[in-house]
């Protein structure tokens, strides 16, 4: 399966480090051919991005209020590799976990709140999904935020699989954006 490159306003990748393969993200860590990079994104580029696709303010406001991050995985290596955001782990420096909260459990909501189907589906395809499973070659960027604010600056752990076992790549020195 060929993942594309969701496109996303210029605004969202302000800070950047641009690597070698041309993927733009602020925060950059590979192993060995497999790369995760991140951009944290404030509230206010969110609510910008979704209101754009059909959200109210006030419906779209406790997800902008949550700290957001954009994600772009990418599988260089030979061989299949799967990634679920429940396994990933963020780690606040007091050593407290937070978890993400999944695409899923915004839908639900949006759903309770009558959301139109255009902006739910536009939501989805904003988002990183829940289990990735990228073939040689495949890639993917998509939004994702926390359940809560871990104290910063915390650290990412994101797990992923493939044929020769468990792997981790780690970000140090994370912090929620701003306005």
């Amino acid at each position: 399966m060929k993942v594309g490159l969701l496109l996303l306003p210029a605004a969202l990748f302000a800070s950047t480090v641009i690597a070698q393969d041309g993927m733009e993200m602020r925060y950059l860590v590979r192993q060995g051919s497999v790369a995760l990079g991140v951009n944290p994104l404030s509230p206010s580029t969110r609510m910008a991005f979704y209101v754009a696709r059909g959200f109210t303010e006030a419906m779209i406001r406790p997800y902008t209020a949550a700290c957001g991050f954009s994600f772009g995985l990418q599988n260089a290596t030979d061989r299949r590799i799967e990634a679920s955001l429940p396994d990933w782990q963020v780690i606040g420096t007091d050593g407290a976990r937070v978890a993400f909260t999944l695409p899923e459990t915004w839908d639900v909501q949006w759903e309770r709140a009558s959301l139109p189907s255009a902006a739910r589906i536009a939501f989805k395809w904003a988002q990183f999904q829940t289990h990735n499973v990228f073939e040689p070659g495949d890639w993917i960027m998509g939004m994702a935020t926390l359940e809560s604010e871990p104290k910063s600056p915390f650290r990412l752990v994101a797990h992923y699989r493939d044929a020769k076992g468990n792997h981790e790549l780690v970000l140090d020195k994370l912090e929620c954006a701003r306005d």
